[in-house]
């Protein structure tokens, strides 16, 4: 296949490391092709006689058996888990806490070094919180701290709630009205994607704490916090069925909540582009605010 190239084009693919064939300047000016060239095969020489044995032929050693597998067992899978704990839905504030930094109903109990439980509690009086902001499944610097949204992600939180009104403190303070929780309460595997049998067995705690602080709205940030908050019955289309990019835009109703999903400050830091819809989201949410009752 022959392609009309310039100086400047094949100059850019040269660039890239892409060699292109050119035809020699004499094929260009008289137009015919260039001669083939004939390769012509040599046939290769006999094998010399090999010269006659003069020593015994050795006789054949069995080869030893082979070796039996050598079979690893991760830790995770050595270390035995354990069932919930048995009463949950009744367990208060600090209960639950409790409860969440010794569990290990699954075997991302074994990648934690501190149970990521919340940041904020239930108001003394009973009272609603204004917003429950739910993030996604913890990372190294959440697991280090013990707090959601740590590191990079809580500094973007922080100057997005800034941006709803929501934080007349200042720095990094959370705003009165916010709780903070981690849809997860241990951190997630590096290797793979948070399956959805983890997801189901945290999933008690964090309708527990909904039900403590009884969230005027709750934004789930980020795919895993939408599954967590957005149970809906064995014959409906389920959130891990779909993308977060359709669960959002819209107001779903959970816990007797209104619920918004959208991106976590994690992902906006890796695709700012987004960070519009984001905000857009966050319209939405402060809207149902202003309506829900107090």
């Amino acid at each position: 296949m022959s392609m009309n190239l310039d100086s400047r084009q094949r100059a850019m693919l040269a660039e890239i490391g892409v060699r292109v064939w050119q035809p020699l300047e004499t094929e260009i000016s008289s137009g015919t092709a260039a001669p083939a060239i004939t390769v012509t095969a040599v046939a290769a020489p006999a094998p010399e006689r090999a010269a006659p044995l003069t020593k015994p032929i050795p006789r054949p050693v069995a080869p030893p058996p082979p070796a039996a597998p050598l079979i690893t067992r991760s830790d995770s899978q050595t270390r035995s888990l354990q069932a919930l704990p048995v009463g949950i839905a009744e367990i208060d504030w600090q209960g639950l806490k409790q409860a969440a930094a010794g569990c290990q109903a699954c075997a991302l109990c074994h990648n934690r070094s501190h149970s990521v439980f919340a940041e904020g509690s239930p108001a003394a009086n009973g009272q609603t919180v204004d917003w429950l902001i739910v993030g996604d499944v913890p990372g190294d610097a959440e697991d280090a701290s013990g707090l959601p949204f740590d590191g990079p992600a809580r500094q973007l939180l922080v100057a997005m709630l800034q941006a709803m009104g929501l934080n007349s403190r200042g720095g990094q303070a959370l705003p009165d009205g916010v709780v903070l929780v981690s849809a997860l309460k241990c951190r997630g595997s590096s290797q793979r994607q948070t399956s959805a049998e983890e997801i189901a067995q945290c999933q008690p705690y964090l309708a527990r704490q909904i039900a403590l602080l009884r969230p005027r709205v709750i934004l789930a940030l980020g795919r895993v916090a939408a599954q967590a908050v957005l149970q809906t019955p064995a014959d409906a289309p389920t959130a891990d069925s779909l993308p977060l990019g359709k669960l959002r835009g819209q107001v779903h109703q959970a816990h007797g909540s209104a619920v918004i999903v959208s991106y976590h400050p994690a992902f906006l830091l890796r695709s700012p582009a987004d960070k519009a819809r984001a905000w857009a989201d966050l319209c939405l949410g402060m809207a149902q605010s202003k309506a829900a009752p107090g």
